[in-house]
């Protein structure tokens, strides 16, 4: 397993913060690492759960 580190910035705040419970409780996001396994300071974020989850957030 190759293991990939990036460093992030926020660039502006979000408008809705995107809380855990609300993650587990949306179907589109279900299959989600951070919702299936139990390592929640690491876990992969596809770019399409990313984009649900912008969208949650107000951005």
């Amino acid at each position: 397993m190759v293991w990939e580190c990036v460093d992030i910035e926020a660039v502006k705040p979000i408008p809705k913060p995107v809380t855990l419970a609300t993650i587990k409780d949306t179907e589109s996001l279900a299959e989600m690492a951070l919702v299936k396994l139990s390592r929640l300071s690491v876990s992969p974020v596809t770019p399409k759960e990313w984009r649900i989850i912008c969208k949650m957030g107000g951005l």
